[in-house]
Order: C-alpha cells, then structure tokens, then sequence
C-alpha cells in the first residue's frame, strides 16, 4: 500500500476572465479518491463554470471566466484507506 504526489499542485496567477486550471497527480495503491478545497472549505463545483474532472493521475480543476474573488489557496486532498495526504496551489487572479 502506498500514497504520493507525482508533483505538486501548480501555483497559478492570471488575469480575470481567463480560465485556469490546476492538477492534482497522485500515485497510491489502492488509487485514492481525491477532492479539492479552496482555503480549507469544501470546493463547490458551478456548472460551467467551476468543473473538477477525474483523470488517470488523479483530478484537474478547471474555473472559467475567473474573478479576483477566486484568489485563494487550492488544497487537493487525496486519501485511500492506508493515508490521507495534502497539496496546496496557489491561485491569483489580477485585474486585467
């Protein structure tokens, strides 16, 4: 049994209404479920517009037409029934 991030999350800074995206790459044995808060709060999904997809290596965030409030610290949380390990990505957005 094992859990590990392949790399960290990425720290993202773009311009409002762009679209960013952040990953999550782990590797575990049994593979982990894997979910994403935004400053230590549960990430709510909006619907086309704040989208989290499952992939092979683990998940991506997606937020479209970002807003400065958006600024904050993306924590990718990926737990299996060994362990539950922690990545924080760091997104700014700016003013265009």
């Amino acid at each position: 049994y094992f859990l590990t991030f392949l790399e960290p999350v990425n720290n993202v800074t773009m311009v409002q209404g762009q679209t960013a995206i952040l990953h999550c790459k782990v590797a575990g044995n049994p593979f982990p479920n894997v979910r994403w808060l935004k400053n230590d709060a549960p990430l709510v999904q909006e619907p086309r517009r704040i989208i989290i997809r499952k992939t092979d290596y683990g998940s991506r965030l997606r937020i479209q037409d970002l807003d400065t409030t958006d600024t904050g610290y993306y924590q990718c949380v990926a737990s299996n029934r060994m362990k539950t390990i922690t990545a924080t990505g760091v997104l700014f957005v700016r003013l265009g």
